[in-house]
């Protein structure tokens, strides 16, 4: 629905007044649209949706209005690399004019953890594996820091060295089982966050406080309470919740369960092996199972149960061996709880994988009231019936959508059960748009042929209103884009080849200054081979970190950078550097993607078309975010050429198309060659 501006002229002059207090910041109309936007949806409390392209300033859209009014607020984004630009940039010059206060709330495993490393130092007082070495050094490191982040611990910290120092919050005990609570860095870092403005948060960590919210009746659970809260790069919150509320069961969380068991038990001098139990029972069981997606009612199915229901059996007697067992002490009692906790939430997961198709069953009454008591709380103390985060009760109260299940292959050549809720909109809905005074969901990406419609559905948004703002930048001068007419269409057998040779062509007339997308490794390894006998620096993903190959592709004007999707957000290079991009075909979703294979399936069977309604959107949004990365200044020029001729000829191109930014298509090399010798 179109943004009522009743109230926004009552503030045009606030808005005004607080752009204009910003010092060094150019104008640009789609940012005060978007910020009179944000300012009308505060008033009026309605959910809002914009669509922001690159160079539109979106952070600030949103952050000067809510400052302006003096609200609170929390901002999820989907990426560190946004956090940071928040953080370290945007919000200082806030601070500097408003005296807005702000903080980062991460997720507990983001903190290193006094506890562990106290048992850490004292297991490794003998000997130490080069692993615990590393994360020795870790500890020296958080003695004298004063956050205990990984953001701030030294670079280069490797992942299997961090989890020794770090606890998950389905480990730790919380305030009452933890001697070092007082000092905890994840527990300081809530209560600092707890008396800012904003906090910048992830998708992640947003979820999970909403879902506590929602089954304790209660506000600021893990985040501080606020008047509004926007999703940044929301093109990625329906995936993150899909995959949030979904359920997964490893080798390495079946041993997890057993362990926390066994420790339980030894420390009421109990011998037990849960863990090889548990973990032999899966192994020897899971073998059985082909990879691949597992429909309801199928042999896979029915070979699904046959695995998971033994083992959730064996999960509940485990828990009921640590039901009663004296009074141990208010440490133990803590281990042992969290153990059955932890052993009732496996069970209770397999069991949900064998029925992903529940029918809906609202939430007795008292539910909430019945919710078992957290581990901690940021308040210093246990708030009744607040459920721990980490064990995610929602997937019980909230989760009776469906889930779309699979079974995949490790890379030992394990298996391992995955699921995702395949319409998460339900779930969006309850938690935060009928809950949260004011919403705003907002992305550079968030469009598809510039309507919201499809955004709106998919997050579960009823009514919003919406901004679909223009690019500032003049695409139609600045920019091509480029459809080669003589390749032949990907699915053919010469496709790679004339790619190839395409490509070649493309690198000569940009002189290097050269992005090449890919949407496959195998891509990747064809073109760089190709492009090996160049006179131009030649950078490939996987020679070096991500962050080191954006620098070099930087600072070395006439190199090529080849790349996968892992590229297609986030990669910002502005300047001369990058010229040309190149996308080696359209980036529609892998076929045998199993969450979009059951929403496809659905739409079908519900009379839609799947490709039209999940498969081309879904490509539509990705092609925005790789082409997205050429043009990312007012200066910045350069051509976008796409190897597949299905963006130019296929009868579907249409919104394909009409999501790109307005530069000119042509099919013709010389073109592109005489654009780039401008």
């Amino acid at each position: 629905m179109p943004v009522s501006r009743s109230s926004v002229r009552l503030r045009l002059v606030d808005l005004d007044a607080a752009f204009a207090a910003l010092p060094g910041l150019t104008e640009r109309v789609a940012q005060r649209r978007m910020a009179e936007a944000v300012a009308a949806a505060l008033d009026e409390r309605v959910p809002l949706l914009v669509h922001a392209p690159t160079g539109v300033g979106k952070s600030l859209g949103y952050l000067v209005p809510v400052a302006a009014a003096g609200r609170r607020a929390i901002v999820a984004t989907a990426t560190k690399a946004l956090q940071s630009q928040l953080v370290e940039r945007d919000l200082p010059r806030l601070a500097a004019v408003f005296g807005t206060t702000s903080a980062l709330a991460l997720g507990r495993a983001n903190y290193a953890c006094l506890a562990k490393m106290d048992a850490l130092v004292a297991a490794t007082r003998l000997a130490a594996t080069a692993t615990e070495e590393r994360a020795l050094e870790l500890v020296a490191w958080a003695a004298g820091s004063e956050t205990g982040s990984r953001l701030d611990a030294p670079a280069g910290v490797r992942d299997d060295a961090w989890d020794l120092v770090a606890t998950a919050g389905e480990e730790c005990p919380g305030q009452k089982g933890c001697a070092f609570h007082a000092r905890c860095f994840a527990e300081r870092a809530r209560q600092q966050a707890r008396g800012v403005d904003v906090v910048v948060t992830n998708h992640h960590l947003l979820l999970l406080e909403l879902e506590l919210r929602a089954l304790a009746e209660a506000p600021g659970v893990m985040l501080p309470e606020a008047d509004v809260v926007v999703v940044d790069e929301a093109h990625r919150l329906a995936d993150h919740a899909a995959d949030l509320y979904g359920v997964t069961v490893t080798a390495a969380r079946v041993g997890r369960a057993g362990a926390a068991a066994d420790a339980a038990g030894k420390a009421v001098g109990l011998r037990t092996d849960w863990a090889r139990r548990l973990r032999a029972r899966w192994e020897q069981a899971a073998a059985r199972l082909a990879p691949g997606p597992v429909l309801p009612g199928s042999a896979a199915a029915a070979d699904l149960a046959g695995v998971l229901v033994p083992l959730a059996h064996e999960a509940q007697a485990a828990a009921a061996a640590l039901r009663d067992l004296g009074d141990a002490g208010e440490e133990v009692e803590a281990a042992v709880h969290a153990a059955r906790r932890r052993l009732a939430g496996l069970a209770r997961d397999l069991v949900r994988l064998t029925d992903p198709d529940p029918p809906p069953d609202p939430p007795p009454a008292g539910d909430a009231a019945r919710a078992p008591e957290p581990r901690s709380s940021t308040h210093g103390a246990h708030a009744p019936g607040v459920a721990s985060a980490q064990r995610m009760p929602m997937r019980r109260r909230y989760s009776t959508g469906a889930l779309a299940v699979w079974v995949e292959e490790t890379r030992a050549g394990g298996r391992s059960v995955r699921s995702a809720l395949v319409e998460p909109g339900a779930v969006l809905d309850e938690l935060l748009w009928s809950r949260v005074p004011t919403a705003v969901a907002c992305s550079a990406t968030l469009a598809v042929a510039g309507d919201l419609e499809l955004a709106a559905r998919t997050l579960g948004v009823d009514a919003p209103a919406t901004v679909v703002a223009a690019s500032p930048f003049d695409f139609r001068n600045n920019a091509l884009l480029y459809v080669p007419r003589g390749i032949p269409a990907p699915s053919s057998a010469g496709f790679q080849t004339a790619a190839e040779r395409e490509l070649q062509g493309l690198v000569e007339a940009s002189h290097g200054r050269a992005l090449v997308l890919c949407t496959s490794w195998r891509a990747v390894e064809s073109f760089a081979a190709a492009l090996a006998g160049l006179p131009y620096e030649l950078l490939v993903q996987g020679d070096d970190t991500a962050a080191r190959l954006a620098a070099r592709f930087r600072d070395e004007v006439a190199s090529v950078l080849v790349a996968t999707r892992t590229f297609f957000e986030g990669f910002d290079v502005p300047g001369e550097s990058l010229s040309l991009l190149v996308l080696d075909r359209l980036p529609f979703p892998r076929p045998d993607d199993p969450l979009l294979a059951e929403r496809g399936r659905r739409v079908e069977a519900a009379g839609g078309s799947r490709f039209g309604e999940v498969w081309l959107p879904a490509a539509a949004v990705s092609l925005q975010q790789a082409l997205g990365r050429l043009v990312r200044s007012e200066t910045d020029r350069g051509v976008m050429a796409v190897l597949d001729r299905r963006l130019a000829d296929a009868g579907y191109r249409a919104p394909l198309l009409a999501s790109l930014p307005p530069a000119p298509l042509t099919r013709s090399l010389e073109d592109v060659r005489a654009f780039l010798a401008e």
